[in-house]
């Protein structure tokens, strides 16, 4: 556990009432911003077939950091910073580059959590117990429909008009990631959020080392992105044989959207949704369940693909959709939405629309190193 050396009633509060699990982090404005402290973990302590060595979220520009600190709630933008609240509704309807920039406007460290750190979470949730429930129908758990939060249009929970977005926080411990009230919160459901440091480009998958998310440039190609053969090597991209997205059919290239069917991990794409090089989002799509995600005959899936939750691990499973369009620039949301019923879940990912994506069921959700 990391030194605090700035305290005040509030922070002290915090840490006192979650045994020091959580704290308030201040940004350079002086806003509070609630965190949950991830310690480091090593890959085999998820499942022998990950390897050895610390998670890559735990890697950030070469340096192994103890923890992460995770905002406990989606975030909210006030005076241009990117925070995480209690009872608020989170902030929706801006590009992915939005939150980046109200991330690293909080100061030194802040960012929008990444996908190495949604990973990380994700997995350490799954192994530990239960995975949570969340926001996913309309205000309340699609599989417990007891189990409320205060939607932000005050609306009833269930209830399939007005936005079912809740308000952050505001529903049982079963929608924290560990169960108790110190949890993080809403990271099933409620809404999408943007996980930089994964993209696919015409199928391509594409990542920043380990958590170098936290601190480089996220868009764009010249961003230090690495593509990753069967052995688990990061190579530059276009090197022959990398990892891709397949669909198992080819598109007609019009602008209604169809599901393709399941994708494959393949080494090459033989069909696409949509033009290669158009990141259009109204071509089709492909959809299967992130744990029925399978590999292409004859290609091998390596280890750092199921510790970035990019493909399944046999246990812990993770719940949720999977979703992708293999034309043009798609970056990655993660947990899913209040609307997709079981398709909400750790390992949901919604790899289907450009960084201008911008609507209101897309958040971010920030975090510290």
């Amino acid at each position: 556990m990391p030194t605090i050396f700035i305290r005040d009633e509030l922070r002290a509060s915090v840490e006192a009432a979650t045994g020091g699990l959580c704290t308030v982090h201040y940004t350079q404005s002086g806003q509070p911003s609630y965190f949950r402290w991830i310690p480091k973990f090593t890959l085999d302590a998820i499942d022998a077939s990950l390897g050895s060595g610390v998670h890559p979220a735990f890697i950030v520009d070469g340096i192994e950091r103890d923890g992460i600190w995770i905002g406990m709630y989606p975030g909210v933008v006030k005076n241009g910073e990117l925070l995480s609240l209690p009872g608020v509704d989170p902030t929706t309807s801006r590009p992915y580059t939005y939150f980046v920039d109200a991330a690293r406007a909080c100061g030194a460290g802040f960012h929008v959590m990444t996908n190495a750190e949604w990973a990380a979470v994700a997995l350490l949730t799954a192994k530990s117990g239960p995975q949570p429930r969340g926001n996913s129908n309309w205000g309340r758990a699609h599989d417990a429909a007891w189990e409320t939060g205060r939607r932000v249009d005050a609306g009833t929970p269930g209830t399939t008009t007005g936005t079912g977005r809740t308000l952050t926080g505001t529903g049982p411990v079963t929608w924290r990631h560990d169960g108790t009230p110190a949890g993080i919160a809403d990271i099933v459901g409620n809404v999408w959020e943007f996980a930089p440091g994964l993209r696919l480009v015409d199928g391509e998958i594409q990542i920043l080392a380990n958590n170098d998310a936290a601190t480089a440039s996220l868009f764009g190609d010249s961003a230090p992105w690495k593509a990753i053969l069967q052995d688990g090597s990061l190579v530059a991209p276009g090197t022959a044989g990398t990892l891709k997205l397949n669909s198992p059919g080819a598109s007609n290239n019009d602008t209604t959207a169809v599901n393709l069917g399941a994708p494959t991990i393949a080494t090459s794409v033989t069909n696409y949704t949509g033009p290669a090089g158009d990141s259009n989002h109204s071509y089709d799509f492909c959809y299967t369940s992130f744990a029925s995600l399978s590999a292409a005959t004859g290609v091998t899936v390596p280890a750092i693909m199921r510790a970035l939750a990019l493909a399944p691990l046999s246990s812990p499973a993770l719940a949720g959709g999977f979703w992708m369009r293999n034309n043009g620039q798609r970056y990655p949301l993660r947990g899913g939405s209040w609307n997709l019923g079981a398709n909400a879940g750790l390992g949901a990912l919604y790899l289907y629309y450009p960084a201008s994506g911008a609507y209101g069921y897309i958040g971010a959700r920030p975090a510290k190193v």
